[in-house]
């Protein structure tokens, strides 16, 4: 085997090695810096319906007050507002959804569903359990959620909910006897925040496959211009030398003093070394001449 091929062989399995561990962590850090984006890409969305929510109840809601408090308006509750701005939201980036979840709503189409329900029935069985998150879905409709707890703010809001009885009567006209019995520090909802993960996580796959390309394209070079040196410098000189000193121990080309290629270096050496070895066995042939036709008898 060619001490090319054996180097080669050497320096690929070193490389795949070293690829399987640089893309290990190359998948760790990229699919982490994914889920770190989708879940900032949550958190700002849950954060712009909670300022919306703290608008209408502090700017716009006051107004509504003002103009007329006898007839609701559904303006002035803060659910409506942040899901109504949003929805607008969701029409240039309909992959992202935010939702106010209730077991009890006001209005029915806030009604949890089935998975909602788990999360609402957590938040109210831990009263410190501030925020839940994970992912729901299978395959491209797979999400990143982020549910945060809605709790009775103020007894302002019993007013509304308490009983219908005391609920203004255009509110029970337009939504019915839903949302009543709510009561101070009850989770009354939540907070849903839904990001797709099908895109970063194709974008963090994209990375990788750059990345290990990139690796392997830079390896399969340098390897090359491993490869053309070592001939150049190493096994070319190094046949040379076997060839020449093959053709000494046999006996043929002695007269042959120079070398066939240029050498450099530990070869130069070892070549002049055998140089002098070939001017030394023919000094020898020339005072024993017998040396090179038949053996000496005792």
């Amino acid at each position: 085997m060619r001490i090319e091929f054996r180097l080669g062989l050497i320096l690929a399995v070193c490389f795949v090695f070293g690829l399987l561990i640089a893309g290990y962590i190359s998948y760790t850090l990229e699919f982490r810096q994914a889920r770190s984006e989708v879940n900032e890409k949550s958190r700002v969305l849950l954060e712009m319906g909670l300022a919306m929510r703290n608008y209408t109840s502090s700017q716009l809601a006051p107004i509504v007050r003002k103009l007329g408090y006898e007839e609701f308006h559904p303006q002035m509750v803060p659910s409506y507002g942040a899901q109504t701005t949003l929805a607008l939201l969701r029409k240039e980036f309909p992959d992202y959804r935010y939702r106010e979840a209730s077991l009890n709503p006001t209005n029915i189409a806030d009604r949890a569903n089935d998975w909602e329900v788990t999360l609402l029935q957590d938040f109210q069985r831990d009263a410190g359990l501030a925020e839940l998150s994970g992912e729901a879905g299978e395959g491209a409709e797979r999400r990143y959620f982020l549910a945060r707890p809605l709790r009775m703010p103020s007894e302002a809001c019993l007013q509304c909910h308490s009983t219908p009885q005391v609920a203004p009567a255009s509110m029970v006209a337009k939504y019915g006897n839903n949302g009543f019995g709510w009561r101070m520090g009850d989770v009354i909802g939540m907070q849903l925040v839904e990001v797709p993960v099908a895109g970063p996580n194709t974008q963090a796959a994209r990375s990788l496959a750059v990345t290990i390309g990139a690796l392997t394209c830079v390896f399969v070079l340098s390897l090359a211009v491993f490869l053309l040196l070592l001939r150049r410098y190493v096994t070319h000189p190094l046949e040379t030398i076997t060839r020449q000193t093959i053709e000494t121990s046999l006996g043929s080309h002695w007269q042959t003093a120079e070398p066939r290629v240029r050498m450099n270096g530990q070869f130069y050496d070892l070549e002049q070394s055998i140089s002098r070895l070939r001017i030394s066995l023919n000094e020898a042939l020339r005072l024993f001449p017998d040396l090179g036709g038949r053996k000496r008898e005792p």
